[in-house]
């Protein structure tokens, strides 16, 4: 495949996920067909429009990947994208603080680090 069609794919792809990680730019060369139906799949289950808007889908994704422990900056990448659909700051805390029991508390440390660093919020020192 050629670096045009790959980019075009990107682009593509970071339009309707709102960013793109290490992870999409890697396929995308290495095997963009795979890249594609990957994408069809995002499209169908988290991206495209059904009975849940995005912005309930990325208070979702940001649990979820705090919960997993998922790198801060991939954690960042939805907490912005909340916030560009609708949500705030606060509401993503909250979500966060909903899921602390179940998730434990070094997951919920995960996402208060990206939920501070993509909304600004100013940590104390000390």
């Amino acid at each position: 495949m050629s670096s045009d069609e790959s980019q075009s794919f990107l682009d593509q792809a970071s339009q309707g996920r709102g960013y793109t990680l290490e992870m999409h730019r890697i396929m995308a060369k290495a095997d963009l067909e795979w890249a594609k139906k990957y994408n069809t799949f995002i499209e169908a289950t988290y991206t495209g429009q059904r009975t849940l808007d995005r912005k309930t889908k990325e208070l979702l994704q940001i649990v979820v990947e705090a919960a997993l422990r998922a790198d801060v900056e991939q954690i960042q990448a939805h907490v912005r994208v909340a916030i560009q659909q609708g949500a705030t700051p606060q509401e993503i805390l909250e979500a966060l603080q909903a899921v602390i029991a179940p998730m434990g508390a070094l997951a919920f440390r995960r996402g208060l680090q990206a939920w501070a660093a993509e909304t600004g919020f100013e940590v104390p020192e000390g």
